[in-house]
């Protein structure tokens, strides 16, 4: 069984108030339910089978069709014709149902019906067999705004109604209903409906009333419905009323509100150039068309969502856009890497947020604006630590550095999908300078604890140019005994990690501490058993943190991207 193509009409009197789309083609039978399969087939199963529970629970969204689905059951339990799952139509009860006049079907608002009389007085009334019908049948809309007395009072008349008696449940908010009365119910779940189904349908009542409207106009009711049936056919109706038999897309847009998604395409297009003016200038015109913020973003969301999905699918018939619109983003896929699509995605939702909370919604849009166009392009730590070890091979394969003489090494920036802006085009260059040791400290007679102790920084400073690890571990020691050749080196007591990091890289800082004092050391660490070490040391562990950091921030490109994508910030 599917959707058929056009819904039964009901034929209104001339005279008549005029109906609007949603009542005048509401589904006459099960069949015309489009996008709920799974529920139409299993209450039709259930009719033929004479297996009817004695109350269900319809739960989804709004406007796809939960009502109507319990008045088509309603109608084939009471048709003259019944059980049938194809009731009639022309008969008393079907006719009564149609209109919302029957005697045995009530369909009840529990939004203002809620409190716990109203309850009461409805199991009053479950005393009085059917008239004409077969069942009296009660339909509670929104069943959750019941209050729990109220929901108390429905549970043994639920589990144990009287005969023929059938409650049908409809409601939003599933999560909301007590565990008592969903497990007295069956349970049925609606879907969202997709696109294409509202579409189609569009189609169809545009044909019946003799409108032309382009398919575009259709696809931006739609998804302007967001998954509503009802809704779809509200709005085409408010646009029937504003652009008469003729609809254009731009009608549509300009009626709802809806921003054009070429503004969309021209911020990731200012996103790629790194065009920061464009981007204030498109903030400006967003706030002077008078779009709402949020909307925009979310559109922005959209946008980015349906460039993730080509960049990782390559399957443009996802993307819920026209299929001018779906070439576009073929076309560009790969001018954002995933990451950086999440990380845009990311900016826009935080500011969502931002603009709800703030005072100042205007300012909170631009800033995040300029942060989507100045963000800089992702870099896989993999990559990153692959071309750090490039340039720690290359300095190894000097073999002295002495002076002030820089080793320059180029680091080539991975493949960027942002091109122009965050990675210049020449290649960065890192510039790793070891100081040079003082005059007469090369040679080996001359050498003293006091030397190593005056140049421990630069030997720490010429580790963490190798190995910035090791040089932060060896930092948190220093140099205590001088024994010929034999260096001891002591740490702080709860320093084992250390220790057993420099111990197994014993033979490298060796082979640099030569390089700074010119002469090759053998290490050797202890541990600080007597709480001496702070008395002992010249300069306080971590006193230069910071300088440090700022200095290799100040001079490292490599470091800067760095601190720049992971928004990071020197801490004690």
């Amino acid at each position: 069984m599917g959707a058929q193509p056009l819904l039964a009409q009901t034929k209104p009197d001339a005279h008549m108030s005029y109906l609007v789309l949603a009542r005048k083609y509401r589904p006459m039978f099960f069949d015309d339910v489009m996008g709920q399969h799974h529920v139409t087939l299993t209450l039709q199963n259930a009719i033929q089978q004479n297996r009817i529970a004695n109350a269900y629970l319809f739960s989804g969204p709004r406007g796809v069709g939960k009502t109507t689905v319990a008045r088509l059951l309603a109608k084939a339990l009471n048709c003259d014709q019944g059980p049938t799952i194809s009731p009639c139509n022309t008969c008393s009860s079907c006719v009564e149902i149609n209109e919302s006049r029957s005697l045995d079907v009530f369909e009840i608002d529990g939004a203002s019906n809620r409190g716990i009389d109203e309850v009461r007085n409805l199991r009053e009334g479950l005393r009085y067999s059917p008239t004409a019908g077969k069942h009296r049948i009660y339909i509670i809309d929104e069943v959750h705004m019941l209050t729990n007395e109220a929901f108390n009072a429905l549970l043994k008349t639920l589990e144990e109604p009287p005969p023929r008696v059938l409650f049908i449940f409809a409601t939003t908010e599933s999560h909301k209903v007590p565990a008592t009365i969903l497990s007295r119910c069956q349970r049925f779940d609606f879907k969202r409906m997709p696109n294409h189904h509202i579409i189609e349908q569009l189609q169809h009542l545009c044909q019946a009333e003799e409108i032309v409207a382009d398919e575009e106009a259709l696809r931006l009711i739609a998804v302007k419905a967001d998954g509503s049936m009802r809704d779809s056919q509200s709005i085409l109706d408010q646009i029937i009323a504003f652009a008469g038999k003729t609809i254009h897309a731009k009608d549509v847009a300009s009626l709802l509100g809806i921003i054009d998604q070429e503004l969309f395409f021209r911020l990731t297009d200012l996103i790629q150039a790194g065009d920061i003016e464009g981007g204030m200038k498109l903030a400006e015109h967003i706030y002077t068309e008078g779009f709402d913020f949020n909307e925009f973003l979310i559109g922005v969301e959209e946008h980015l969502r349906n460039f993730m999905i080509m960049a990782s699918t390559q399957s443009p018939h996802l993307l819920d856009v026209s299929e001018e619109h779906a070439a576009r983003y073929q076309e560009q896929s790969g001018r954002f890497s995933i990451e950086d699509l999440l990380r845009l995605i990311r900016i826009a939702a935080d500011t969502e947020n931002l603009i709800r909370r703030s005072s100042n919604a205007r300012l909170q849009f631009e800033v995040a604006i300029v942060k989507m166009i100045k963000m800089s392009t992702s870099v896989q730590l993999g990559q990153l630590l692959e071309q750090v070890e490039s340039v720690k091979k290359n300095a190894n394969s000097v073999s002295k550095v002495t002076g002030s003489t820089p080793v320059t090494e180029k680091l080539r920036p991975s493949h960027s999908p942002i091109p122009d802006k965050t990675v210049s085009s020449s290649p960065a260059i890192i510039a790793i300078s070891v100081p040079q040791p003082e005059t007469g400290q090369n040679d080996p007679s001359n050498l003293s604890l006091a030397n190593l102790e005056s140049q421990w920084k630069a030997i720490t400073d010429a580790v963490k140019v190798k190995k910035v690890g090791l040089g932060l571990f060896l930092a948190e020691g220093w140099p205590v005994k001088l024994d010929g050749k034999k260096l001891e080196i002591m740490f702080s007591a709860n320093n084992g990690f250390h220790i057993d990091a420099i111990e197994k890289n014993a033979a490298e800082l060796q082979d640099i501490i030569a390089t700074v004092v010119g002469v090759q050391l053998r290490i050797h660490c202890v541990k600080d058993d007597r709480g001496i070490l702070q008395q002992l040391r010249k300069i306080p562990p971590g006193a230069d943190k910071k300088n440090d950091f700022e200095s290799l921030l100040k001079n490292n490109e490599a470091v800067r991207k760095i601190v720049d994508a992971f928004d990071a910030e020197f801490m004690k």
